[in-house]
């Protein structure tokens, strides 16, 4: 016997989640189903809610992380630049300057 490689199946984007769950309940809305039809399009609309929030979580995440990153780095150049002094400071040249 020949087995056939098992194929996995991906999981769609956001966007195609999210437009196969309007379909799916612009179905049940129309009322036109059987009642086992109704149950099955109820499950997979759950599962694509599902997929839809945990895809969302996942962004959030990232977008949380690309924050803190950016504002770590940002403050670690303010922090830099502030502890950089320029040599007049550091030495007082020019302090009884006119101005």
């Amino acid at each position: 016997m020949e087995q056939q490689p098992q194929q996995t199946e991906r999981e769609p984007s956001f966007e195609e989640a999210l437009a196969q769950l309007r379909e799916t309940v612009q179905t049940l809305e129309e009322g036109n189903v059987s009642l086992d039809e109704a149950t099955r399009l109820l499950a997979r609309g759950a599962e694509l809610a599902r997929t839809c929030n945990d895809l969302l979580a996942r962004a959030e995440l990232q977008v949380s992380r690309i924050r803190r990153n950016f504002q770590g780095q940002a403050e670690a150049a303010e922090e830099s630049q502030q502890s950089m002094t320029s040599p007049q400071k550091e030495f007082g040249m020019f302090d009884d300057a006119p101005r």
